[in-house]
């Protein structure tokens, strides 16, 4: 019974984020992370891939999730995309977010204020 609700709890969002679409509304990439059970990071991904299986094409999620999001914000003049005068920290990811959204999983390294961190830098020390 409770898997069969959360099934068509995900296919409504599916169906409203398609309507949103059609509608010509932005949409942006957001989570509820720090609730309960939603993790910062993971809740990312589960969000993006939910967006591609959607029907967004894979393209539109990474602009969704940078662009159009820094713009949401009002903040679309300093972040969001690469262009000269704009802050520019940066995922390098092993394969095309473009292709599939899936591949914001695989982080290779971070650019972050003109300083490049490797994965495991950045990994959290293990007691």
């Amino acid at each position: 019974m409770r898997g069969e609700r959360l099934a068509q709890r995900a296919a409504t969002a599916a169906d409203n984020l398609r309507r949103v679409i059609a509608a010509g509304i932005p949409v942006v990439m957001g989570t509820d992370a720090g609730n309960p059970l939603t993790l910062h990071g993971p809740s990312v991904y589960a969000e993006l891939e939910a967006m591609q299986k959607a029907g967004m094409s894979a393209a539109q999620v990474v602009v969704a999730a940078t662009r159009d999001a820094a713009r949401a914000l009002g903040r679309g003049e300093q972040l969001g995309t690469l262009e000269a005068g704009k802050a520019a920290d940066l995922l390098v990811l092993y394969a095309d977010p473009a292709a599939d959204a899936a591949a914001f999983r695989r982080l290779e390294l971070v650019v972050r204020g003109g300083e490049v961190r490797s994965i495991a830098e950045l990994r959290a020390p293990q007691p």
